[in-house]
């Protein structure tokens, strides 16, 4: 099976803006066009992870860096329960001090990622990065230890937590934290097999490990890659040219970008969406793929109707503008 270099890294970037045109229930059978213009490479932006100056909580796998292009690292937390405990601050400087000192604002981005989430679906997030995205990077997620996808760091960006007095889906921020949760939740390590390679592995190989055969990622390929999969390679993995030449097949443009995106981008679509959609595309048979799993229909029920989240509103998909880009750590 051929494979896909996910790296499970994820940043989300200001690359385009746009907004559905289509009936709620028909959402998926159109889109407005997107703006392809921007090139985006390797050096564009570094990693956003972080280490920690104790031992105890440091693999050894990340660097202590602070970036003057796209993000810039402020404070890690160890999450420990309900809480979250500093493990350092990383070095800043100018303006960034400020969001770095402001802690409060760390905790309140903290505790809306704990209202989305069910307490049990978040045991596998184990520390809480805060860091400046000037305005581009939203949130990432990655394996603390790149050989153990049982143990995730998430990064969230302070600049796009400007209204979290209340969850709403409307906004991008409630946006990335589900998206990013989605990450964790298919690619961790009761759905991947860490090792191997595509010649020895029967179902979708990810680039880190084999999918299982009964995994949420391999039930998506097998329904919306595996056909066109080989055409992608030999794009160099274009997900603009993919999504221009089968629109239909993709909730949008960013989830062209490879599986691992894909399912993250329908499993937040699942999530906010007020019905199921009914349409006969594969974008439409992705999402409704969703609710052959029950453990996902009570997630969503949870995230949609505790009574710390407001009811969404059916439109909400509508009034969205997200600025998204995916950017893998090679």
């Amino acid at each position: 099976m051929k494979k896909v270099k996910l790296n499970f890294f994820v940043l989300l970037a200001a690359i385009a803006i746009f907004s559905t045109s289509c009936s709620k229930q028909e959402y998926y059978d159109g889109f407005d066009d997107l703006d392809a213009e921007s090139e985006w490479t390797d050096e564009d932006y570094s990693d956003g992870g972080a280490s920690s100056d104790d031992d105890s909580f440091d693999d050894g796998d990340h660097d202590d860096h602070n970036h003057s292009e796209g993000v810039a690292s402020l404070t890690s937390y160890k999450i420990i329960g309900e809480s979250i405990v500093k493990i350092k601050d990383f070095n800043v400087s100018g303006n960034m001090v400020s969001f770095q000192q402001d802690i409060a604002k760390h905790q309140a981005m903290f505790e809306y990622y704990t209202k989305i989430i069910p307490v049990e679906e978040r045991q596998k997030i184990t520390e809480f990065i805060v860091f400046h995205g000037e305005g581009e990077l939203y949130g990432y997620v990655e394996p603390i230890n790149q050989n153990d996808l049982s143990q995730w760091r998430m990064g969230l960006a302070i600049d796009q937590a400007d209204n979290i007095d209340a969850i709403d889906f409307g906004n991008e921020f409630a946006y990335t934290v589900v998206h990013e949760y989605g990450h964790v939740l298919t690619l961790n390590n009761e759905q991947i097999a860490v090792g191997g390679n595509e010649n020895n592995c029967p179902n979708f190989h990810t680039g880190e490990g084999c999918s299982n055969a009964n995994s949420y990622i391999n039930a998506l390929f097998e329904l919306g890659w595996a056909d066109i999969y080989q055409e992608f390679e030999n794009s160099g993995g274009d997900g603009y040219a993919l999504f221009g030449k089968y629109p239909d097949r993709f909730v949008s443009e960013y989830a062209a970008t490879n599986p691992g995106e894909d399912i993250a981008e329908v499993f937040t679509v699942f999530v906010i969406q007020d019905q199921m959609p009914n349409g006969n595309t594969i974008a439409n048979k992705k999402v409704r793929m969703m609710y052959d799993y029950p453990e996902l229909v009570q997630l969503r029920t949870q995230i949609r109707q505790d009574p710390s989240v407001r009811a969404i509103d059916p439109g909400s998909l509508k009034k969205l503008s997200r600025k998204l880009f995916t950017k893998a750590k090679i």
